[in-house]
């Protein structure tokens, strides 16, 4: 089973940030959604980070009494 991406705090450096998502600090902003941190900026820019893009596209968790919502 995959697992699923970590936000990025809005706290972390920007340095390490971009290690992380594979680009320069210049290019590191401000998810629109949760606010961590993304590759905002550049040519394969992502308004949106990878925890909430993965977030839309998984299954519904079941509830506490085991059905789908």
């Amino acid at each position: 089973m995959e697992e699923m991406p970590q936000r990025i705090d809005p706290s972390t450096d920007r340095a390490a940030a971009a290690v992380l998502l594979g680009c320069a600090p210049n290019q590191v902003g401000y998810c629109a959604r949760c606010q961590g941190l993304t590759r905002r900026y550049g040519p394969t820019a992502q308004v949106v980070c990878a925890a909430c893009r993965a977030a839309e596209t998984a299954p519904p968790a079941p509830s506490a009494d085991g059905s789908s919502i």
